[in-house]
C-alpha cells in the first residue's frame, strides 16, 4: 500500500452518472418546505464540534455561507454543548478514538440539533432558531447511556448513541462499548428506551458508526483488533487476540429495542498488500465509514487500509452481502457521503489529503472520476454535502507531524459542479478557533 506520509507507515490508519448527456441536467434535490418560511436563514450555516477536552468546554462552531463559499462566524458562536470533548495523550502521528462519524446530526426538518460529548459521557441536545443559532433544550446535556459516545443516530424519534469506551485519558477497562436507544421527547428530552442497550461482547472492541438506515436497520464498522500504539496502550497486548475488524449489522425493532445479526468480517483477499500496523507480515483489515445509497439497498463501506471502496447489498432483514470493492487513488480512504439523487459519492482519503468522487451510473459498480488535493495543512476527516448539494465541507485535523503546529484544524469548503465533480472555493480553508496543540482534533460536520 502507498502513503503519502513516511510516517503514517508506523501508525495511521485513520461518483454522477459516467458520462452523461449534454442534454440532461444535474439534478438538483428539492429545497425543503421551511426553506421558504419568512425569516427562516438556517440555509447555509455550517456547524463543526471543536471536541475540547477541558472540563465543559466542549462547543459547536458555526459559520455562515455568503453562497460563494466565504464563511464568517455566526453570532452566538461557539455555542457549548455543556460538556466535553476528549483527547489523545500519544505523539502524532495519532488516530483511533478519533475515527468516528455522525458526531454532529440533525432531525429531518433541521428544528434541532444533536452532539456528542466523548469526554464526559453526554450528548447535547439544541433548538435550531431561524437564523441558525443554537439553544440547549431543557435538561441538556443527557447521559449517553455508556463511556466516550461518538456517533449518533435518528429513527423516527429515537436516538441511538454509540459509546466507543476508548477515551485515551481515562481508565476505560472497567466498562464496555455498546449502543444505546432514547426516545426523543417533543421538548428535546432524552429517556432511555427499556432493554435498548447493546453491549458488546469485550473492552476492547471499537465501534464508530449509528448508521440508520430507512428507520429499520443500524449499520457499523468496529476496529476489533486493529493495533495502533495508542490502542495497545489501552487494552494491552490482549487487544491482538480479539476479533478483526467487522462489519456489524442490527435491526431496530417496534419498541426500539436492537437486535443483532451475525458480524460480517474482511472478505477474503480484499486487503492484500495493505497496511501492517503491527508488523506481522499480514495485512490488517479496517473497515469502517459507511453511507447508505439513497435509492438501492447498498452501503458504501470504506475498506481503510487497502484503499478501496466496498459495496454491500442489504436484504429485507437487514442482512449484508458483499459485492465488490472498488479502487481508490488516495491513501486511507474513511469517510464517505452520497448525493440525494444517488449519482455521486464523495470520499475523503485521510493519509493523502484527498477527496475523491465516484460515478455511481451503476450504483453496484462505482468508478472514481476525480482525486482532488485539498489545499492547507492537516488531513480530512468527516465530510458532509449541504441540502442544497452546492458545497462540500469536511474538517481536518492535525494528524502528521509534518503539519505546523496551529495549523491543522481547519475547514475545507469545496464548491461542487454542476457534473458533480469539485472546485475548492478560493477562500477555503477556514482555521477553525480551537487549541492549538494535538489536542486540536475538531470532529464531526454538518451543513444546513
Amino acid at each position: 500500500m502507498r502513503l503519502h506520509h513516511p510516517a503514517a507507515t508506523a501508525a495511521c490508519l485513520t461518483a454522477l452518472a459516467g458520462l452523461l448527456a449534454l442534454t440532461v441536467r444535474w439534478p438538483v434535490p428539492a429545497a425543503h418546505a421551511d426553506d421558504k418560511l419568512p425569516g427562516d436563514r438556517r440555509s447555509g450555516v455550517v456547524y463543526v464540534v471543536s471536541n475540547d477536552p477541558v472540563k465543559d468546554g466542549n462547543a459547536v462552531l458555526a459559520y455562515r455561507n455568503d453562497g460563494h463559499g466565504n464563511l464568517t462566524p455566526l453570532p452566538g458562536s461557539p455555542f457549548k454543548t455543556g460538556g466535553t470533548g476528549f483527547a489523545t495523550k500519544h505523539e502524532l502521528p495519532h488516530f483511533g478514538p478519533f475515527d468516528s462519524d455522525q458526531n454532529l446530526i440533525a432531525t429531518p426538518d433541521r428544528r434541532r440539533v444533536f452532539a456528542t460529548n466523548g469526554g464526559s459521557d453526554t450528548v447535547a441536545v439544541f433548538d435550531v432558531s431561524d437564523d441558525g443559532a443554537l439553544k440547549a433544550v431543557e435538561g441538556s446535556p443527557f447521559a449517553s447511556g455508556g463511556k466516550n459516545p461518538v456517533s449518533l443516530g435518528l429513527a423516527g424519534d429515537k436516538l441511538y448513541v454509540v459509546n466507543k469506551n476508548e477515551d485515551p485519558g481515562r481508565d476505560m477497562t472497567k466498562t464496555r462499548p455498546n449502543y444505546s436507544g432514547f426516545t426523543v421527547g417533543k421538548a428535546g428530552r432524552l429517556d432511555a428506551i427499556k432493554n435498548a442497550r447493546m453491549e458488546l461482547e469485550t473492552a476492547g472492541r471499537s465501534p464508530t458508526q449509528a448508521l440508520v438506515v430507512k428507520d429499520k436497520f443500524l449499520f457499523d464498522g468496529d476496529f476489533g483488533s486493529f493495533y495502533l500504539p495508542s490502542r495497545e496502550a489501552m487494552w494491552g497486548k490482549e487487544l491482538r487476540k480479539d476479533t478483526p475488524s467487522s462489519i456489524r449489522s442490527m435491526r431496530i425493532k417496534g419498541d426500539g429495542t436492537l437486535e443483532a445479526l451475525p458480524s460480517l468480517v474482511a472478505p477474503d483477499g480484499e486487503f492484500a498488500g495493505g497496511l501492517d500496523t503491527d508488523k506481522d507480515g499480514k495485512p490488517d483489515p479496517l473497515m469502517f465509514g459507511l453511507q447508505a445509497h439513497p435509492k438501492e439497498k447498498i452501503v458504501y463501506v470504506c475498506f481503510v487500509t487497502a484503499s478501496k471502496l466496498a459495496v454491500y447489498e442489504y436484504d429485507d432483514m437487514g442482512r449484508l452481502t458483499f459485492l465488490r470493492a472498488v479502487p481508490n487513488s488516495g491513501e486511507l480512504i474513511c469517510w464517505v457521503a452520497v448525493n440525494a439523487a444517488g449519482t455521486r459519492a464523495y470520499t475523503t482519503n485521510n493519509a493523502s489529503d484527498t477527496i475523491s468522487v465516484y460515478d455511481l451510473t451503476d450504483p453496484r459498480k462505482p468508478v472514481e472520476i476525480q482525486h482532488l488535493h485539498l489545499k492547507g495543512h492537516g488531513h480530512p476527516y468527516q465530510l458532509a454535502l449541504d441540502p442544497r448539494e452546492q458545497f462540500l465541507y469536511t474538517v481536518k485535523h492535525r494528524t502528521f507531524k509534518e503539519t505546523p503546529l496551529g495549523d491543522g484544524s481547519v475547514l475545507n469548503v469545496i464548491e461542487v459542479l454542476k457534473d458533480g465533480k469539485l472546485k475548492e472555493v478560493p477562500s477555503s480553508p477556514v482555521t477553525l478557533p480551537v487549541r492549538d496543540d494535538l489536542l486540536a482534533r475538531p470532529q464531526g460536520v454538518l451543513a444546513f
